[in-house]
């Protein structure tokens, strides 16, 4: 199938590089959570720094066993993307890997350039997106800086949640004839984009299976709710899964680099 924005990406090589060097297939997601309602004043910003510290001291514990972290708006929102959030990132580069932001960028293509600049410049090196909107004034403009700058795009391909099926699995027929389920349709489109890679739920294994088998090779697969949501890291990377994320069983763990190191282990 031909590549519509034809160029290799770079985000996934250094994926692929980073698992070679560390032994490790896990990207490891800071998926940590307060409760700020009430609070405001030094209160609040002793919690933001709280907050903060936490996501440090749980890189420092568990980078060796990481190839990525993933940071969503769990702490995007209360630490500050221009704030707290450059030093979680700087303390991810220092421990030699990168920084994904699961932002599953979603709207018009004006909108979603504003929003992945912000991103960029605070630091982060992927951005997680959705295919759904499209490539033409939807996502055109994303991949255009993602390349300019060398960072990645990863795009939704079947999430993890048990109502993942009532969007990614319906049937689409693209060409007005064969119908297949969206999340076959969003593998082809990832090769035609040539994303640096898809995100399949370690929750099916089997829909990973059916993905690989139109990836093939070139598109790696990112497999999130291994642990806390039931997904297992071996029979995610044994249906086919490149990486797999784990987040609520690290950071909630009493001992967040046991945790990892296990996790890590059950991929080799």
């Amino acid at each position: 199938m031909e590549k519509q924005v034809g160029v290799s990406r770079v985000y996934k090589r250094k994926l692929t590089a980073s698992s070679f060097v560390r032994k490790s297939k896990l990207i490891i997601g800071l998926d940590l959570t307060t409760d700020v309602s009430g609070k405001d004043g030094p209160a609040f910003q002793a919690e933001k720094k709280r907050l903060e510290e936490e996501a440090l001291r749980i890189i420092s514990a568990t980078a060796e066993h990481a190839v990525a972290f993933k940071i969503n708006r769990h702490l995007v929102l209360p630490v500050g993307l221009f704030e707290g959030i450059p030093r979680i990132i700087d303390a991810i580069h220092d421990a030699g890997v990168t920084a994904i932001a699961d932002i599953k960028l979603n709207d018009i293509g004006n909108t979603n350039k504003v929003i992945a600049k912000y991103y960029f410049e605070a630091g982060f090196d992927a951005l997680i997106v959705n295919p759904l909107v499209g490539m033409e004034g939807g996502l055109a403009s994303v991949f255009e800086m993602a390349t300019l700058l060398k960072r990645g795009i990863i795009t939704l391909c079947y999430m993890s949640h048990p109502g993942a099926k009532e969007g990614y699995g319906l049937h689409v027929s693209p060409d007005g004839k064969k119908s297949e389920p969206f999340y076959l349709y969003f593998a082809r489109i990832a090769r035609k984009w040539d994303t640096d890679g898809v995100i399949v739920g370690a929750t099916y294994p089997e829909k990973i299976a059916e993905i690989r088998e139109v990836l093939g090779s070139e598109i790696p697969i990112i497999s999130p709710g291994v642990g806390a949501q039931g997904g297992s890291a071996r029979a995610a990377i044994d249906a086919g899964a490149d990486f797999v994320i784990a987040a609520r069983s690290i950071v909630n763990a009493e001992d967040p680099a046991a945790a990892a190191a296990s996790i890590n282990a059950e991929t080799r």
